[in-house]
C-alpha cells in the first residue's frame, strides 16, 4: 500500500512540472562508487517516469549540491524535493546537509525545498539485508 501512494504522489510530481527531485549521496574519490547514485536516479525517473531527478553529492565528487539545485532550478522548476541517500541519521543528515539547504534556499527565494527523511531503519532495507543472507547461508551450504 505505502508503494503504491508513494508512487501515486511522485505521479502527480510529474504533472507539476515545476518540481525537481535531486537525490544526495555523500560522494567519494571513486567514480564507481558514485555510480550507485546515478543508478538509482536512473531508477526512479524510469519507475515514476519523472523528467527531473538529478544526482547531487555532498562531497568529493561532482555534481555538490549547489551546483543540482541550480541545474534544476535552470530547467525551470519551482520545487525541489531533496532525498538524502544516507543510511544513518549522522551529522550529514543533521546538520551539514541543512545548512547548506538553507544557503541555496537564500539564492532562490521562490523556490520551494522539502527536505525527506533519510533512508534509516526502514523495514525495506531489512529486508535486503534478510535476502543477503539468504544468499550467503544458501553459498554456504553448497
Amino acid at each position: 500500500k505505502f508503494a503504491k501512494n508513494f508512487i501515486d504522489r511522485c505521479r502527480r510530481y510529474k504533472k507539476e512540472r515545476n518540481t525537481g527531485i535531486i537525490i544526495l549521496g555523500h560522494g567519494s574519490r571513486l567514480k564507481r562508487a558514485n555510480n550507485t547514485i546515478i543508478d538509482i536516479v536512473k531508477a526512479v525517473k524510469k519507475k515514476l517516469r519523472l523528467s527531473i531527478v538529478e544526482p547531487a553529492f555532498l562531497q568529493l565528487s561532482q555534481p555538490d549540491l549547489s551546483k543540482s539545485i541550480k541545474h534544476v532550478v535552470s530547467k525551470g522548476c519551482h520545487r525541489i524535493v531533496l532525498v538524502p541517500f544516507f543510511l544513518f541519521k549522522g551529522n550529514h543528515v543533521n546538520r551539514d546537509i541543512p545548512n547548506a539547504v538553507k544557503k541555496e534556499m537564500e539564492k532562490y527565494p521562490g523556490v520551494t525545498f522539502e527536505y525527506t527523511n533519510n533512508l534509516g531503519a526502514d523495514k525495506r532495507i531489512a529486508e535486503i539485508v534478510f535476502d543477503r543472507i539468504g544468499k550467503a547461508m544458501q553459498s554456504y551450504r553448497r
